[in-house]
């Protein structure tokens, strides 16, 4: 069986279907009818490490995401999350916008709480919003000055985009509030899933606030989700294409990345507050998730 392509960005995922799109950070906003051209076509199985919003002002066709299935028509309104499989079919050319960003990129521009202002950002599976006219063009607004920011030449292009991007967000908030949209498609493995990632994000939170200095292993996950550490790291994997320890070992290169993006800490420093005995670990596992050394990455993003 093949195994499911993973994309790390949108310029990834386009260049492997011989479409070439820039991009300098991680956002990218673009016309739909720019990407994908006049012709209808269907995407193999695959999942992405970033998120994904789409607004469909024309067209028809539909997307699944794991075992469900939604159709897409004009207004329609719909976002996908990291890990999960998924794959999409144009049946009449669409027509409206794809905005994608990485949770990394968001929560090193926003400085409130992720997980209490957007948790549809760690939910499994939302369905698709079929959206009013008002409604509409509201969202559609929002898409016409981030294309307009993001194409532009600004010094504070990144700050601008991650400003507007926040106001997106809320206004998805508050779309899905008024929209009552169910999320009652999960089933027991993406419960599983989401409690997973709620005890990661609490635990790693805890040990960056310094009321812990121990990072959880597979075991001690399963032990918090009151089941067996196979099944977890079993539906973890079916459910996400990533195994517990990648969906860890992510977490902390996140946490690691932000430290040294955001902060005056020292890479010591900085080492010993993600549970690290020592630098030179701290540096050699570093150097094995992203290619650099913490300081030579430091370097470049100063």
């Amino acid at each position: 069986m093949q195994q499911e392509k993973i994309y790390n960005s949108i310029s990834e995922f386009f260049s492997s279907i011989n479409l070439k799109i820039e991009q300098d950070f991680d956002f990218t906003i673009h016309p739909l009818d720019k990407l994908h051209g006049k012709n209808s076509m269907s995407s193999p199985f695959f999942r992405t490490n970033y998120v994904a919003f789409l607004l469909i002002e024309s067209g028809k066709g539909h997307y699944t995401i794991d075992e469900h299935w939604f159709e897409l028509r004009p207004h329609s309104f719909y976002f996908t999350l990291p890990g999960h499989l998924k794959s999409f079919t144009i049946e009449e050319n669409w027509k409206g916008y794809m905005l994608t960003f990485s949770l990394e990129f968001l929560k090193a521009n926003y400085p409130g709480g992720i997980q209490q202002d957007f948790p549809f950002l760690l939910k499994e599976t939302i369905p698709v919003m079929y959206l009013e006219t008002q409604a509409y063009e509201r969202i559609d607004r929002l898409c016409e000055v981030l294309v307009q920011e993001y194409n532009g030449k600004s010094a504070y292009k990144k700050r601008i985009v991650a400003n507007q991007l926040v106001t997106f967000l809320f206004q998805t908030k508050e779309l899905l509030l008024t929209h009552r949209v169910s999320i009652s498609l999960e089933n027991r493995p993406s419960e599983i899933v989401k409690s997973f990632k709620v005890a990661l994000n609490k635990n790693i939170l805890n040990i960056v606030k310094g009321n812990t200095e121990h990072l959880l292993n597979v075991q001690e996950y399963a032990s918090v989700l009151a089941i067996h550490p196979n099944y977890l790291s079993n539906v973890i994997k079916s459910q996400t294409g990533k195994t517990v320890k990648q969906w860890i070992d992510e977490r902390v290169i996140s946490e690691a990345k932000s430290l040294l993006n955001n902060t005056d800490k020292s890479i010591s420093q900085i080492a010993y507050s993600l549970t690290f005995d020592d630098t030179s670990n701290f540096s050699r596992f570093f150097k094995n998730k992203t290619g650099l050394t913490p300081a030579k990455y430091r370097d470049l993003r100063n």
